[in-house]
């Protein structure tokens, strides 16, 4: 869901008032997009898009120990 971080009315909606803080359905994608360039909205991301992927090292054990 997108969050509106700037009010204002949506003449897509019937002129649906959006107040800060609340959520916004992003059915249409380029609304959204627009909305976001235009700095009334902002996309969260899911833990799965940003989240780092881990990587073992080399010659340390699952405990973090090194295998000498």
């Amino acid at each position: 869901m997108a969050k509106v971080i700037l009010e204002f009315k949506e003449r897509f909606h019937d002129y649906k008032r959006y107040k800060t803080g609340d959520e916004y359905p992003e059915e249409d994608k380029e609304r959204v997009s627009y909305l976001v360039k235009a700095g009334f909205l902002t996309v969260e991301q899911t833990e799965d898009e940003h989240k780092p992927r881990q990587r073992k090292k080399r010659g340390v054990n699952s405990d973090g120990d090194s295998n000498t």
